[in-house]
């Protein structure tokens, strides 16, 4: 039984289904059952899972959703019925404007976080999205405190930084990256985990989506940077427990975030 000192992730890799909300959902579905029933109090999956990523903007304006509806709703009843929290990427409408989002809810059915991705990506995300105007705050589930990211943010240190100075103990990665960006899924997720002492879970697609290939290679990082699972580039549903002992113990050995001195830092803003 997991206590306030542990929790159980699930990171879920799949193929994507752009504008099919329908077969989205089912696999969330299925994802969140065989998570819940190997003990996950917490599910993890990609940038834009429900909707769809690399699509045009006429469908993304067609599967767009809003943060709070009948979608979000039956989601919430998916959360209850298997007792496990989910974090899920679509594109989101408000108003006349889309945004890459990312909703977490807990097995209440409550929805306890929504971020908005605040670094957009080439042409691709510049002529779907706009940009979020801040990053969520963290927030605290099963004992632990939460942060979120959208794929490209995580390549901005200060991103991971900035949700690790407000306590953050994981951070959360929905993401869609395609070939040939491999080290970002390889090296990046490690260093941002490392540099911050963090827990990092990374959900990527695989297999094509229009012109773009993904790549896979999903995983859990521990607070040292080291791997606590790793996905191939096949459709996959990772596990790991993670322990807040691990922080304390890395923290300890590795005092960065005691060592740091933030008024050398100040020309960077």
């Amino acid at each position: 039984m997991n206590t306030d000192s542990e929790l159980a992730l699930a990171v879920l890799q799949h193929r994507p289904t752009p504008a099919a909300a329908e077969e989205s959902l089912a696999r969330m579905e299925e994802a969140a059952a065989s998570a819940s029933a190997d003990g996950a109090q917490l599910l993890v999956c990609p940038e834009a899972s429900l909707t769809g990523y690399n699509i045009p903007l006429s469908s993304a304006r067609s599967v767009a959703v809003e943060r709070e509806g009948h979608t979000t709703d039956r989601i919430r009843k998916l959360c209850l019925r298997h007792g496990l929290s989910l974090a899920y990427g679509y594109i989101e409408r408000d108003a006349d404007q889309l945004f890459n989002a990312v909703n977490v809810i807990n097995p209440a059915g409550e929805l306890i976080s929504h971020y908005r991705k605040t670094h957009l990506w080439g042409d691709l995300d510049r002529s779907l999205f706009s940009a979020g105007d801040g990053y969520a705050p963290v927030f605290e589930l099963n004992g632990w405190k939460i942060g979120v990211l959208i794929c490209y943010d995580i390549e901005f240190p200060e991103s991971s930084r900035h949700l690790a100075l407000h306590g953050a103990d994981l951070i959360l990665a929905p993401t869609a990256l395609m070939s040939p960006w491999t080290f970002v899924a390889d090296v990046i997720t490690r260093a941002r985990a490392a540099e911050n002492q963090v827990y990092f879970a990374y959900a990527n697609y695989c297999g094509p989506e229009g012109d773009l290939n993904y790549v896979g290679r999903s995983c859990i990082i521990g607070p040292d940077g080291e791997e606590l699972a790793r996905a191939s580039d096949e459709p996959q549903l990772l596990s790991a427990t993670l322990n807040k002992q691990a922080i304390s113990d890395i923290r300890q050995s590795l005092p960065y975030h005691m060592d740091r001195r933030p008024e050398l830092y100040q020309p960077l803003s």
